[in-house]
């Protein structure tokens, strides 16, 4: 067992040392000042969301974008509380608002919320589609800094979200926890390996959208938006990143509770089954590492555990730290010890939870 630990996580400050090139590339990504003038649709879609989507279009309508291009969509998805009423309330007087209902005929791959995001694509006339969720405030750059991104044959920019933490512990650490699974996202995108993406921050062209036959032609999956994000990467004609600019970040909500964090985190485990190889490699090593943190002091001396520890450390900061500092996070990183607990725990237990059942519940819907 010592040599596995060892193995294990000397192999996982390689891998992180890779990651750290793949962000300085994400990082220093290009971008073209003239794409200005191009015609975007932003996409909406809610389900149930009458106490949070009008902050969201309160932020919406502060989008600095010329106004004769740019139209928002703001789909109801089958919602059973006011979230509709509150759409057509909030949108009155702005002419770039457009609310619609989600289609109602479902297909095997077109439901739930790729149904939402299908329905708006299709009546949609921008070039490029911008997404984010009802949770979501976007910052007034969004827009314009996204676009800019698309030069050549990119057709997906994938953006970071940033939790609205406050002064939680609860959610200092879902903080961190995104900042390092984002992370590890931008990073692997910079080495060309994707690994994930997040769909209240994805943006992609409508052309490549109708050119690989949109969600209707994409098994259903759980994690909409990486099934999306996968099938584009999938082909080499195209070319999906994922670059760090805190102009092109969103602010989100945290999971209040432990139950809606752990519907949560199940359904992203789920989705993220049909990783690539380099996720599987990952995997299994940080699943290893993790054990090491939690059971090594019954297999190993305590020097040697100790730095096994401190590299595991290192290895993550190497790739978080920048990623803080650019995105202009503020006092996180004090609870970063009881975030290698936190994250050790959900990481050994979640998939240990699928021999109980592998159903998902999310948005009052099951999977």
């Amino acid at each position: 067992m010592e040599i596995i630990f060892i193995v294990s996580v000397f192999l996982y400050l390689i891998l992180h040392v890779i990651f750290l090139f793949g962000y300085l590339r994400s990082s220093s990504l290009k971008q073209n000042p003239d794409n200005l003038n191009i015609k975007i649709s932003v996409i909406v879609a809610a389900r149930n969301e009458e106490n949070i989507i009008s902050n969201c279009i309160e932020s919406l309508k502060n989008l600095h974008y010329e106004k004769s291009l740019l139209e928002i969509f703001l789909v109801n998805d089958k919602s059973t509380d006011r979230t509709k009423e509150i759409m057509l309330e909030s949108t009155k007087g702005y002419p770039e608002f457009i609310v619609l209902d989600s289609d109602n005929t479902e297909t095997k791959n077109l439901k739930g919320k790729a149904n939402a995001i299908d329905s708006a694509v299709k009546s949609a006339s921008g070039d490029i589609i911008l997404m984010t969720d009802a949770d979501c405030n976007v910052p007034p750059g969004w827009v314009k800094e996204t676009v800019k991104y698309f030069l050549g044959n990119v057709e997906m920019v994938c953006g970071f979200t940033k939790i609205n933490y406050k002064n939680s512990m609860f959610a200092k650490l879902q903080a961190l926890d995104w900042i390092y699974l984002q992370a590890l996202a931008s990073c692997s995108s910079g080495i060309g390996s994707i690994l994930s993406c997040i769909g209240n921050n994805l943006t992609f062209s409508k052309k490549v959208y109708n050119e690989i036959g949109g969600y209707s032609s994409i098994n259903f999956s759980v994690t909409e938006d990486l099934a999306l994000m996968r099938r584009i990467n999938s082909d080499s004609k195209y070319k999906v990143i994922y670059p760090v600019n805190p102009e092109c970040a969103v602010l989100t909500e945290e999971c209040k509770t432990v139950k809606e964090l752990y519907n949560q985190k199940k359904r992203w485990f789920k989705g993220g089954l049909g990783i690539n190889f380099l996720g599987w490699i990952l995997g299994f090593d940080m699943y290893a590492v993790n054990l090491m943190l939690v059971a090594g002091l019954f297999f190993l001396n305590p020097l040697m555990y100790l730095l096994l520890i401190f590299i595991k450390f290192i290895s993550e900061l190497m790739i978080m730290i920048p990623v803080h500092n650019k995105l202009k996070f503020k006092g996180v990183f004090t609870l970063f010890p009881i975030f290698q607990l936190y994250f050790a725990a959900y990481g050994l237990l979640l998939p240990l939870t699928f021999l109980l059942g592998t159903k998902i519940s999310w948005k009052e819907r099951k999977h």
